[in-house]
């Protein structure tokens, strides 16, 4: 196992959290600063397929927890990354509406989806460490 990541094998996948993140239960992923770096988990990507399409409603301004800061298809479905937290948008990752599959290549380097201020920044650590989100697949899949 690798140190950088927790790993846990659901079916046939060999699915990663990442150390040092903070993670929502809508499977987004922040690093945390004062400006956050967020993106889908490896778990989201994997279990929603392949993503083709990727756009932003909203590029700035600030943005209510919960709602959609992305929507993003798959070959399966439409799906939104909602914000674990209230924030303002800082940046969007342009290169994904070109390449959406660089969030299923590198979820958490490439793949990112946004850089957010946390409107409470206290608000991150809220959100469940690596163990528990570990925890959170696990229970969803048993």
């Amino acid at each position: 196992m690798s140190s950088e990541y927790l790993e846990l094998t659901i079916d046939k996948f060999l699915l990663r959290v990442r150390r040092g993140f903070r993670y929502s239960r809508d499977h987004v992923w922040v690093e945390e600063g004062p400006v956050c770096s967020l993106g889908l988990t490896d778990y989201a990507q994997r279990r929603g397929a392949d993503i083709v399409f990727l756009e932003y409603p909203r590029t700035e301004g600030q943005i209510l927890e919960g709602e959609p800061m992305a929507l993003y298809e798959t070959i399966k479905a439409a799906l939104e990354v909602k914000a674990p937290f209230a924030c303002e948008v800082v940046e969007t990752n342009r290169a994904l509406e070109g390449r959406p599959e660089l969030v299923n290549e590198d979820p958490y380097g490439e793949g990112w989806i946004a850089r957010v201020r946390p409107l409470d920044p206290e608000s991150v650590g809220r959100l469940l460490s690596p163990e528990e989100y570990l925890e959170l697949m696990r229970a969803a899949e048993a």
